[in-house]
């Protein structure tokens, strides 16, 4: 990731949604998005599906429970699995409550096709369509854009994509981002990027490495130093 494309990123009321196949570096991608922010200014949640590595090699993050929405600022991290729907379910619309509330968060998503039953209106929709209004982003990875909320991809300001395997992929993703979006060819590790406010797309290079990533954000949450 060059300097002129940091120009670009979400600011902190705008949803990204990063889309890729397997091994095409769309976590990383989507940590260093999460490293961009302040994560002093409010809570962050990841909702990891997948335990993945990176993420949960951050110091200092803290794992949280089906119970949980903690309001102070930092990194919190929440495991859940396929099968624990009404639980991931229920945690979502606490999350909701306390943003409707005037507590206002981050919520990253890996992988968001496994969250609760995308067909009908849930918590993670009603998430998206008011986070912006309410200082909430919210940041989706997903393998298949087929099979997470069509909201995910409506309601994002910044749509990135690497490569996809399947038609339906592309076909899901096409809807939303300008002709031609997924046709130009780029080179492993870069990503298509569509900012839907300026009506740009570029190809964007490869972000930092995963351990950098994890320092910047650890830098982050470290404790404010006490003056005597």
């Amino acid at each position: 990731m060059s300097a002129d494309d940091k120009w670009m990123l979400p600011s902190d009321d705008e949803h990204t949604t990063i889309v890729g196949r397997n091994g095409t570096g769309k976590t990383q991608h989507g940590g260093w998005h999460l490293s961009q922010q302040n994560l002093k200014a409010k809570p962050w949640f990841i909702l990891d599906f997948k335990n993945e590595e990176m993420l949960n090699s951050i110091p200092r993050i803290r794992e949280i429970g089906f119970k949980d929405t903690p309001s102070k600022p930092g990194l919190y991290i929440l495991k859940s699995r396929p099968d624990l729907e009404e639980d991931t379910e229920a945690w979502l619309w606490r999350l909701w409550e306390a943003m409707t509330g005037g507590e206002p968060h981050g919520l990253f998503i890996d992988e968001g096709y496994m969250l609760p039953n995308p067909t009908r209106k849930g918590a993670f929709d009603a998430l998206l369509t008011q986070g912006r209004s309410k200082r909430s982003p919210i940041i989706t990875l997903s393998q298949r854009p087929v099979r997470i909320s069509r909201t995910a991809l409506s309601e994002a300001s910044h749509l990135i994509a690497f490569d996809l395997n399947d038609r339906r992929d592309h076909k899901s993703l096409e809807e939303v981002v300008p002709s031609g979006f997924m046709k130009e060819t780029i080179p492993k590790w870069h990503a298509r990027w569509y900012s839907v406010k300026k009506d740009r797309t570029w190809i964007v290079k490869p972000v930092p490495d995963a351990d950098q990533i994890i320092d910047d954000i650890n830098v982050q949450l470290e404790p404010k130093k006490r003056w005597f």
